[in-house]
């Protein structure tokens, strides 16, 4: 599960993992076609279900990597405490283990990274005004108190650094097939 506002480089860093054999989930990409390509077209009520739609195809396909006994990231900025503990329930429901990865990134660094994305089109580059960037950071609840990995969204991801303290990595059949340098890891 990976946790923070958006421009924090949550689906920088998936997409990172992805490289190394992780699939991910990304809510915004569930979305994409039918809440973001027609904005303003919809109702709340009919954009509350298209979100729920999409909440039931990420957990349709988190249960069904934990039943290949797969590893998977979520891409998404579980700002709410509740949402972080349902997604980690139905996890755990699913027979996986969750771990929630929090990349906590400054303020003016969020608001510096959704200008320049400003004009890019695509499921990853939403654009988000400044009062609904005020708006997250205001409402996100920090992980405090719950179980997580915390990264510095600030800088450039050190990979070697973040997992340094690791001594256990599920590696799939198919990662040394994803890049040389994949395969490189898993010797």
């Amino acid at each position: 599960m990976i946790c923070g506002i958006s421009g924090s480089g949550k689906t920088f860093f998936s997409k990172e993992l992805e490289l190394l054999g992780v699939p991910r989930i990304s809510m915004d990409e569930e979305l994409w076609p039918d809440y973001y390509v027609y904005p303003g077209l919809f109702s709340d009520e009919h954009l509350d279900f298209l979100y729920r739609q999409a909440t039931e195809r990420i957990f349709a396909k988190i249960r069904n990597f934990c039943a290949e006994g797969r590893n998977c990231s979520v891409d998404m900025p579980f700002c709410k405490a509740s949402q972080r503990e349902n997604f980690r329930a139905q996890i755990e429901n699913f027979g996986g283990e969750p771990v929630l990865i929090w990349i906590n990134t400054d303020l003016a660094v969020l608001k510096q990274r959704l200008s320049d994305r400003a004009g890019k089109n695509g499921p990853n580059n939403l654009p988000v005004s400044e009062a609904e960037i005020n708006m997250y950071w205001n409402g996100f609840q920090k992980p405090t108190g719950e179980s997580h990995i915390e990264i510095d969204g600030n800088k450039p991801f050190d990979f070697e650094e973040i997992f340094k303290d690791a001594d256990w990595f599920h590696f799939t059949g198919i990662t040394p097939a994803v890049s040389d340098a994949a395969a490189v890891l898993t010797e």
